[in-house]
């Protein structure tokens, strides 16, 4: 069939693939054109013609693979979501109500919070199917064994180096625990000793899921700055499984598993992972709660509806970009809807309730908290959002394009400033990752209305104004932070080129062709049949880019741009007072404001915690120079002159000693004296 006598292929089947193997071409270039623009834009001053490039060879690319499908298709089940059983239904209202009050005074109490958890086990107990899936899957198990594929062993072999990347030297690097970790400490540690707060106020608030989950660390190996990053480097190293997991389900293993392998290479998750930061969390539960939604929808599972709805309820207790994400879940399901007709809501209306509901009762602590502090809980988005800390500009409509437009070049660009998250201005994706990137949304925006690319593009969109919307300080956009919502799609959307490639060029192997193939040609037709090797070399060699780049800009040029060289200034002050506790009296001179106190007080180990030690200036006619007897140290600033002068003259014998950071400067000087 298909064949003429001699086994030559037929004219029309030759100008097809022909055709395919022409547009397989002329996407390669696309791609190629693109990665030429990416890097000429990393050479400054911006030009025109380089972002030409870039978004011309991206939209070259998803011009010529846009007809190839990689999405699966928007499959809806024959049956409706079932009615719950109304009596578990009304139990679970009837203990969340219970519940409620308890939550009073920003607190977890044991009764409130085990009415609570019964709660939700009746609702999700209510829309479960008896006995469903659960002997079938059972006997498919014991039918087939534990097998190992090679996908299996490729994602364990994903999952490891990205471990690695997220936990080699995590205990040096970042090193300082800089202004914003001992807080975070500070609240852990009350949760520690039995202050189980829903919230934690301490300025300027924060979300209290991540401190739990430090607090838990710490009561099994011990609680310090290494508990905080190390907490957030699993978080990091979970969030690519889920990754794997989603893309998987919305276009299959081969997508799945280069999307799992650019996300453990990715220096902006790299860094969130190691960065000790809540925002590390969103990618997680946005990868959670998307696979959660397209599994209920494709498989009309009642409870698949209540365990989205729970880890939508939970989202909100991770980090405050995650507001957005409700919204944005009723506009995609609104869309989905819209396409379907008044039958989709027929369809799945019990489920949507089943997740409202379960969002909801996850949600009543945080609410009853909103209730009783509205002011505490928004003030950290406020300040941002509103004059609450300083004026707004005067047309804020003119500051948001310009933090979108801002927002937007992150990922090609110009990103984060903030040299704790990012290379100062440093593009948050590689140059393979950022190429892909941007071919893939081409694509998908050509393709948006097949499969369910609707809810990748919703969220990638949504997720940019956390950081966009800081009207009061333009300066911090982008944010690597609060941008981080973008990542579970920016990287479904980068994976997407290579495998329409490979999918491409694999169907340009026949077959049984003939002996000669092509027309005859037998070159051509041992090409076709290494079409097949070539995209895996390719592939190889593209993430090996990413990975020296990600391991060159985290490891070595991050490191170099952290203050001070990567130099833990709070922490070697604190080993010098443990160490001298033994000898005498420690002060520290705290004038001119050089270090943070709550940090070093958060690494101490031998000496008081307390304030005392601390001291605005010298006077040698107070305490405690009048009054200290034996062996004494002070840490003073190197620019302290007038500190080291007063010293001096107390103790015309005492010594003073330079402590030089990674620079080679000297970040603080240890005056020892006696009397």
């Amino acid at each position: 069939m298909g064949r003429n006598s001699e086994g030559l292929a037929p004219s029309h089947l030759i100008a097809q693939r022909l055709g395919a193997l022409g547009l397989v071409a002329v996407g390669a270039v696309g791609l190629g054109a693109a990665y030429l623009g990416q890097r000429a834009l990393d050479r400054p001053p911006v030009r025109p013609g380089e972002w030409g490039l870039l978004l011309g060879g991206a939209a070259t690319f998803a011009l010529c693979c846009s007809g190839y499908a990689l999405e699966r298709a928007r499959e809806q089940p024959e049956q409706t979501v079932a009615q719950p059983r109304l009596w578990l239904l009304g139990l679970a209202l009837v203990l969340a109500a219970a519940a409620f009050p308890g939550f009073a005074g920003n607190r977890f109490r044991l009764w409130s919070a085990v009415l609570w958890i019964a709660a939700l086990a009746s609702l999700y107990a209510a829309f479960a199917r008896r006995g469903a899936g659960a002997g079938e899957g059972g006997a498919r198990r014991e039918a087939g064994g534990v097998r190992l594929s090679w996908e299996t062993l490729l994602l364990a072999a994903i999952i490891l180096v990205g471990a690695f990347l997220r936990l080699h030297r995590l205990d040096a690097i970042p090193a300082e625990m800089g202004t914003d970790m001992p807080l975070k400490y500070e609240n852990a540690r009350e949760i520690m000793q039995g202050q189980l707060m829903i919230f934690c106020p301490r300025y300027p608030g924060r979300e209290a899921l991540l401190f739990y989950l430090i607090a838990l660390y710490g009561r099994l190996f011990g609680l310090g700055f290494f508990a905080i990053k190390v907490t957030t480097a699993l978080l990091g190293v979970a969030t690519i499984p889920a990754l794997y997991l989603l893309a998987r389900e919305l276009y299959g293993r081969h997508v799945a598993v280069v999307a799992a392998a650019l996300l453990a290479l990715s220096r902006w998750h790299v860094t969130l992972s190691r960065s000790g930061y809540r925002a590390i969390l969103v990618p997680l539960f946005l990868a959670l709660l998307m696979l959660g939604l397209v599994r209920a929808l494709r498989r009309g599972s009642g409870a698949g509806f209540v365990a989205t709805g729970l880890v939508l309820g939970l989202g909100m207790y991770t980090y405050n970009s995650f507001l957005v994400v409700p919204p944005t879940l009723v506009l995609v399901l609104a869309v989905e809807m819209a396409r379907s007709g008044w039958g989709w809501l027929r369809r799945y209306g019990w489920g949507l309730v089943g997740l409202v509901l379960a969002a909801v009762l996850v949600f009543l602590p945080l609410g009853h908290y909103i209730l009783e502090q509205p002011e505490v809980y928004a003030f950290r988005v406020a300040t941002r959002l509103t004059d609450a800390e300083v004026p707004l500009p005067a047309e804020p409509w003119r500051v948001l394009l310009g933090n979108l437009w801002r927002a937007a070049g992150m990922f090609n660009l110009r990103g984060d400033i903030v040299a704790y998250t990012n290379v100062p201005y440093r593009r948050h994706l590689g140059a393979v990752s950022g190429v892909l990137f941007a071919a893939g949304l081409g694509y998908s925006l050509l393709r948006f209305c097949r499969g369910h690319n609707t809810v990748v593009l919703a969220f990638l969109a949504a997720m940019i104004f956390p950081t966009a919307l800081a009207l009061a300080f333009p300066n911090e956009v982008p944010n690597a932070g609060r941008a981080s919502g973008v990542i579970t799609s920016t990287y479904l959307l980068a994976a997407l080129p290579l495998v329409a490639l490979y999918r491409r060029m694999a169907t340009l192997r026949p077959v049984g062709w003939g002996r000669t193939g092509l027309g005859g040609s037998a070159p051509v037709a041992g090409w076709l049949r290494g079409a097949g090797l070539l995209p895996g070399l390719v592939l190889v060699g593209l993430l090996g880019a990413e990975l020296r780049e990600t391991w060159q800009g985290y490891f070595q040029d991050y490191v170099r741009h952290l203050p001070r060289g990567n130099y833990a200034i709070s922490l070697e002050i604190a080993r010098v007072l443990d160490g001298f506790e033994e000898e005498g009296e420690s002060y520290v001179v705290v004038w001119p404001h050089w270090f943070d106190g709550n940090a070093l007080r958060a690494q101490l180990r031998v000496k008081s915690k307390s304030w005392d030690w601390e001291l605005p200036r010298l006077d040698p006619e107070g305490p405690p120079l009048s009054t200290v007897q034996g062996k004494v140290l002070f840490v003073v600033h190197p620019g302290d002159r007038e500190s080291l002068e007063v010293l001096r003259e107390c103790f015309p014998r005492g010594v003073a000693i330079g402590h030089r950071d990674n620079n080679g400067e000297v970040a603080f000087v240890t005056f020892y004296g006696e009397r």
